[in-house]
């Protein structure tokens, strides 16, 4: 982790510049503010930022969260505390999380209700009149359920000069990291670095997922897909030297796999387990954003299309946003979202052919034995491999035999 400067010592040691009056939605965020003492807040603003990338122990999580304590005491200090309309403050378009479970919502709406808003949320003010979002996203969230119309703040000033697109990148998880966000805010939060990063791609980010599974397939041919996983973990000039050598068909895949390996995430779960989720209908998204319901659940439901229901679109539509608001509510399995599933496509088209339990397994049989990577034995083990599935074939010849 970087080095913890103390943002309260930081803050103390420039108080003098803070405008003692507080600060008005009509002023611009930096009159109050001399050019030494703007760069000063940069800094500030730049080491939450960086403290908030890195802390992934118990220990620095707490240290944060202090510094975000101490920095909010300080703020209010110098500034005081205001009272901000809830609908006059936005997110911030470079914080990658956007979406936050529903029992945190829940738990944290009973607890304004109960004990109102023990501290204030820290905003940039914007020259619009409108204020930013740097820290209480989840207080934001749950004012208007426990019937606030305003929230308590204090005012940071937002400095244009930082680079939104290395904001945003700095606070991206990593591949280790992803836990602290839906698969969903992952995919989004990917499609962006990489346009960032090739701003000639931005046209083509429709087409990113395809082009990695494009990219995966020919990994998988050349029979380096192992490597690949590998790689993840490796130093970057190490990664890109191993790109470089797969002579890959096009240099926009490559670009998208040296991205995800410099982030550490493996490309090939990604484009099986995390891109698929951004063909996810616009309205299953909007349920997402409100319950954070799993990326698993969520592709059961997007099964339930109007052709799968034999209905329109808009029954469609219907169907699915009160199933999955149901699987939330309830907090229902994988399997029994997907019981669920199976089950409301029956009901609606009685017609429909439904999956033979024998014939997956067959067919989950046959994929398994084609995926075995027989060069990873050795001979002595290559052999026992080879009787026992000459043993297995023996007997299917007898059943075969028999009927």
């Amino acid at each position: 982790m970087a080095q913890k400067r103390n943002l309260t010592d930081l803050i103390r040691q420039n108080a003098s510049g803070f405008s003692s009056s507080p600060i008005t939605q009509t002023v611009a965020p930096t009159t109050a503010f001399n050019e030494e003492l703007n760069q000063k807040i940069q800094d500030l603003e730049r080491e939450v930022i960086e403290l908030r990338q890195q802390a992934s122990t118990d220990q620095e999580k707490e240290f944060l969260e202090q510094q975000i304590q101490d920095l909010t005491k300080q703020l209010a200090a110098v500034g005081g505390e205001h009272i901000v309309e809830i609908d006059l403050i936005d997110p911030d378009p470079n914080q990658p999380r956007t979406i936050f479970p529903r029992a945190l919502i829940e738990e944290r709406t009973e607890s304004l209700k109960r004990n109102g808003q023990i501290s204030p949320i820290i905003l940039n003010p914007q020259e619009n009149g409108r204020y930013r979002l740097f820290d209480g996203a989840v207080r934001r969230l749950s004012g208007p359920k426990a019937g606030l119309a305003t929230l308590r703040a204090v005012l940071l000033p937002h400095h244009e000069s930082l680079d939104d697109a290395t904001r945003f990148e700095q606070q991206f998880v990593t591949g280790k990291d992803t836990e602290k966000l839906h698969d969903l805010d992952v995919a989004n939060g990917l499609i962006r670095i990489i346009y960032s990063r090739h701003p000639h791609l931005k046209e083509k980010q429709i087409d990113f997922p395809r082009t990695l599974n494009n990219v995966i397939y020919q990994i998988r041919k050349f029979g380096k897909l192992k490597e690949l996983t590998k790689m993840v973990n490796k130093p970057i000039e190490q990664q890109r030297e191993w790109l470089d050598s797969l002579g890959l068909e096009t240099s926009e895949g490559r670009d998208i796999l040296e991205i995800l390996l410099d982030r550490q995430f493996n490309p090939a779960s990604i484009s099986a387990n995390v891109f698929p989720l951004l063909s996810v209908t616009d309205d299953l998204k909007a349920v997402v954003q409100e319950t954070g319901l799993s990326s698993g659940k969520i592709m059961a439901v997007n099964k339930l299309t109007a052709e799968a229901l034999t209905t329109n679109e808009a029954d469609a539509k219907q169907v699915r946003s009160q199933l999955a608001y149901r699987i939330a509510e309830q907090e229902l399995t994988e399997k029994e979202t997907n019981d669920l599933i199976r089950k409301t496509i029956q009901d609606h088209n009685p017609t429909a052919q439904q999956p033979d339990p024998i014939a997956e397994k067959s067919l989950k049989t046959v994929k398994q034995i084609q995926n075995i990577k027989l060069d990873e034995f050795k001979p002595d083990q290559l052999k026992s491999i080879r009787e026992s599935l000459q043993e297995r074939i023996r007997k299917i010849d007898q059943l075969l035999d028999g009927k």
